[in-house]
């Protein structure tokens, strides 16, 4: 292979590389807003039961 098209490879590798690293930082920063589960709406909300009796329940952290 030439110099010209190894060099044309890494080029093209290089470049799939800074495209895919772009791509995930603006879907990051810049993604869907929408609100998911966790957000504290009480769309997603489910009920729980209480504990059983004779049993307490540890803090969650």
């Amino acid at each position: 292979m030439s110099e010209s098209t190894q060099l044309l490879i890494v080029a093209v590798a290089v470049a799939a590389a800074a495209l895919y690293v772009a791509r995930a930082s603006f879907k990051t920063w810049f993604g869907k807003t929408a609100a998911a589960c966790g957000s504290g709406c009480g769309k997603c909300a489910t009920t729980t039961d209480p504990p059983p009796k004779g049993r307490i329940e540890l803090p969650q952290v």
